[in-house]
């Protein structure tokens, strides 16, 4: 069976097409994606723009007409925090399934937050996680020990709505960063859980374009997923970045993609989150949301197939 999968998130809209093995596994066959930017008006109004939702189905569009060479079975259709959080929501739904005949499922905060420990428990083998998945619009923090999902929710800061809202200098000044921190920490204060012992596992655009960044001038192996960063590597890069321009930050391969606007955003959150755990570094995944979907739907229609 092959599925493809769409995301739309607040940075980009991601594809990937999947072919099911044996045991609920699968194959990823293709994977792109293309920068749609639909949180930088959620940060700012809470509203989609027309055009942000012409450009979004000019995409779906493109995205069919991709997809159609694999011959799939089933193409799902998800969406993240900056259609959750969009107050005219509705207006993007009804115009997607008109225009491409395709259905939005917007999946909520706990659902995102788990799909995220899904993927995370079937591609590494760790018992005790703090899984950090830091996005455009939210971020999704869970906890799992011997392999078990005990926490797990989704707050509303996200790189594109740190970087919009508070980072809004060239450079930044130490007052922006200062507010910042300060709005991160308002949403962690009562999450005490997250200073439980666990390897710390981060993933998301942030996380990914860190990790490809920190291999590169390594010069280590290729395959990302699994890497492992340190505080003080995050931190050096941090502050590189940090006294760096827009201008020299977006000729940053890894950031040339439009990341280069909200890249200090989304690493300050994960450095305020990890600051409150036992945590010295963090283990890439290259797993997400889309994955920890596919692990489901495929589980799910096993356990069906099985009942038949």
């Amino acid at each position: 069976m092959k599925l493809a999968v769409i995301e739309i998130g607040s940075n980009s809209i991601r594809t990937s097409i999947y072919r099911s093995s044996k045991k609920n596994r699968f194959k990823t066959l293709d994977r792109w994606r293309e920068p749609v930017r639909l949180g930088k008006s959620i940060a700012q109004s809470r509203l989609l723009t027309n055009e942000q939702i012409e450009e979004t189905i000019d995409v779906l569009k493109k995205f069919q007409r991709r997809i159609q060479r694999f011959d799939v079975d089933r193409v799902s259709l998800i969406a993240t925090a900056a259609v959750r959080l969009a107050k005219n929501q509705s207006q993007l739904i009804f115009a997607v399934l008109k225009e491409t005949g395709l259905q939005l499922e917007v999946i909520d905060e706990k659902e995102e937050a788990y799909y995220d420990y899904v993927a995370v428990r079937n591609t590494m083998r760790i018992k005790d996680s703090l899984i950090v998945d830091v996005g455009g619009g939210s971020s999704e923090i869970s906890l799992a020990k011997k392999g078990r999902l005990k926490q797990g929710l989704s707050i509303p800061i996200g790189a594109i709505s740190i970087s919009d809202v508070y980072l809004t200098s060239d450079p930044i000044k130490g007052s922006e960063l200062k507010r910042a921190r300060e709005a991160i920490n308002e949403h962690l204060e009562s999450l005490q859980w997250i200073n439980t012992p666990a390897t710390f596992v981060g993933l998301g655009g942030t996380m990914r374009a860190l990790a490809s960044i920190l291999n590169r001038e390594g010069k280590k192996k290729k395959t990302l997923h699994n890497s492992v960063i340190s505080c003080k590597q995050m931190d050096a890069l941090f502050d590189r970045l940090l006294h760096a321009t827009n201008e020299e930050r977006s000729q940053i391969k890894e950031l040339s993609d439009g990341r280069f606007e909200v890249i200090l955003g989304g690493m300050l959150i994960l450095t305020e989150i990890i600051k409150k755990t036992p945590s010295k570094e963090i283990r890439f995944s290259n797993f997400g949301v889309r994955e920890g979907y596919v692990f489901n739907y495929f589980y799910k229609v096993n356990k069906m197939r099985e009942a038949n």
